[in-house]
């Protein structure tokens, strides 16, 4: 948590940095009454520390491979989401892609499942916060028109104030002199850590300001499907024949969603 907060801090400041030095506008500036900030943003910001927590949580119980089964359906929640919230209204053959996605992903995570109810419950709450934050999210940049530099110029300090809240009871105190030491011993391995944390909420941000939240998580399951395939097929890595078989048919799923809707939308 304390990691992840400095991240936010720091993505934080360099948003703020970025907006008064370099002069860029906040159209919305005006309209961030504190009911709109109760009502649109600060939901953001508590389902992103929330999906933090929980997600940490659950690999105190749970095995990673039962993880990554739970997270194969982080799709599905987010699309059921997007239609219960009428953002989107997907055809019965996306919907068919979406599942073939989502089976595969479970099927090559299928290994050793040391199953726990309060894992289970900790990666399906992490789910559905997640897939409630990327909606949300996605109706501030579409529905309300915000640019990318006000989403996280307003949003990264609110998930900071979230994520604070937790590491302070959770972590802060149990911190040692010990921990310090190995923050200031790897001051550059944390900033290369902050600034891809930048990078990736930037091109997530970005992904679903311009497809749709569906989308970032349809792409972030195909890019780990495909990893692990070009390790096992380049690379000469060591892969299991249901692996290989559910990874597979992600990709497949995958490609049929990207094909169904180029196709749809002519």
């Amino acid at each position: 948590l304390t990691l992840t907060l400095i991240t936010l801090v720091f993505c934080s400041v360099a948003c703020w940095a970025y907006v008064h030095f370099t002069g860029v506008e906040l159209k919305h500036a005006n309209s961030i009454t504190q009911s709109f900030f109760l009502r649109r943003l600060c939901p953001i910001g508590a389902l992103s520390a929330g999906t933090i927590v929980l997600g940490m949580a659950s690999y105190l119980y749970i095995t990673v491979a039962f993880v990554q089964m739970l997270k194969a359906f982080t799709p599905v929640m987010t699309m059921t989401g997007l239609v219960l919230f009428g953002l989107e209204r997907p055809s019965t053959r996306v919907v068919m892609c979406v599942l073939v996605i989502c089976f595969g992903t479970a099927v090559a995570g299928f290994g050793e499942l040391n199953f726990s109810l309060i894992g289970l419950c900790c990666m399906l709450l992490a789910q559905v916060f997640e897939a409630l934050k990327l909606i949300f999210t996605q109706v501030v940049l579409q529905n309300f028109k915000f640019d990318l530099v006000e989403t996280l110029y307003y949003i990264t300090p609110t998930s900071a104030l979230f994520v604070f809240a937790f590491a302070a009871v959770r972590e802060f105190p149990y911190m040692t002199t010990d921990d310090i030491d190995v923050l200031l011993a790897n001051t550059y391995a944390f900033f290369l850590s902050c600034v891809f944390a930048i990078l990736t909420n930037v091109i997530n941000t970005f992904v679903i300001q311009f497809s749709s939240a569906l989308v970032l998580k349809l792409v972030a399951t195909a890019r780990n499907a495909l990893l692990v395939l070009f390790n096992a097929v380049v690379m000469g890595e060591i892969v299991a024949p249901l692996q290989f078989f559910g990874y597979s048919l992600s990709l497949l799923g995958f490609c049929g969603y990207n094909y169904f809707k180029v196709v749809e939308r002519r």
